[in-house]
C-alpha cells in the first residue's frame, strides 16, 4: 500500500515554509509538551501520546510509547496531531530505538487523514489471500491486501484498464486457523479507482455484503484487530 492512500496534502505556502512553521511553532511550545502520534499498522489505527524531546534544525526528536515505537519502525513515518497545529502532520522517520522509546521525525508537512474519513476499518487479511476478479475484459487475478465491511483493496501484477464504476464479480476465500472462521467471499462489486503507477496496482472496489457475510466480516476484522494488538504488545 502506498502511504499517500492515507492522506491529502494541506499545503499552506510550500512545502519548505509549511515546515519551518511546523519546526517553529513545536520549538515555542513548552518543555515536554504532549503530542499525540498515529500509525495505521495492517489497516488498524495506532495512536499513543508522545513528547517533544529536542529540536535540532528540521529534525524533531520525541519521547514516544514502545507500542507505537514499533509501529513507527514498520511504517517509517507517523501522524502527528497537537492543537498547536490547524492540520494535522505527516512525518516520515529518521530514526526509531524501540528499546528507548525514541524516535526522530523529518520532513513535516500539513495533512488531512483521509482514512478517518472512512465507515469502516480496513484491516490485512494475514496470510493475504487469493483473489479472482470477472471483468467484463476476463478474468484477473490478484491477492486481497486489505478488507473492510464495505470495501475491498486487491493488489494485481498484470494491468487491466477498467473503467471507474464497472461492476465486477469477486471470488476469494480467507481464513485464520487461530479464530476458526472461513469466509467464502462471492460478491458483486463496483471499481472505485485504480492506484499505484507500478506494481502492484491496487484496484478499490465497494461491495454491499448480506446479513450473513456481515457478520462474518465483523466478526473477523474484530478477531483481526486483538490478534494486531497482540503482535505489537509481542514486539515490544
Amino acid at each position: 500500500m502506498n502511504i499517500t492512500d492515507l492522506y491529502s496534502t494541506r499545503i499552506q505556502k510550500s512545502f519548505d515554509d509549511d515546515q519551518d512553521d511546523i519546526i517553529a511553532i513545536l520549538k515555542a511550545a513548552p518543555p515536554k509538551t504532549v503530542l499525540k502520534l498515529i500509525n495505521y499498522f495492517k489497516g488498524m489505527p495506532v495512536s499513543y501520546s508522545a513528547t517533544i524531546n529536542s529540536i535540532d534544525r528540521n529534525n524533531v526528536d520525541l519521547d514516544i510509547q514502545g507500542e507505537q515505537a514499533f509501529t513507527v519502525e514498520q511504517c517509517r513515518s507517523a501522524f502527528i496531531r497537537s492543537p498547536l497545529f490547524k492540520f494535522d502532520v505527516f512525518a516520515q522517520a529518521q530514526y526509531v530505538n524501540i528499546k528507548k522509546r525514541a524516535a526522530t521525525f523529518t520532513k513535516l508537512s500539513y495533512v488531512e487523514i483521509v482514512a478517518e474519513q472512512r465507515n469502516f476499518i480496513r484491516i490485512n487479511p494475514d496470510p493475504p489471500p487469493a483473489v479472482v476478479i470477472e471483468t467484463p475484459q476476463g478474468a484477473l487475478d490478484g491477492t486481497l491486501f486489505d478488507i473492510s465491511l464495505t470495501g475491498l483493496n486487491i493488489s494485481i501484477e498484470n494491468f487491466c484498464e477498467i473503467e471507474s464504476g464497472t461492476e465486477v464479480k469477486i471470488k476469494s476465500t480467507f481464513k485464520n486457523i487461530e479464530q476458526d472462521i472461513t469466509i467464502n467471499l462471492n460478491v458483486t462489486a463496483r471499481l472505485v479507482t485504480i492506484k499505484d503507477q507500478f506494481r502492484p496496482y491496487s484496484y478499490i472496489f465497494t461491495f454491499s455484503a448480506d446479513k450473513e457475510l456481515e457478520r462474518q466480516l465483523s466478526q473477523y476484522v474484530f478477531k483481526r484487530q486483538i490478534e494486531i494488538i497482540r503482535e505489537i504488545k509481542d514486539a515490544v
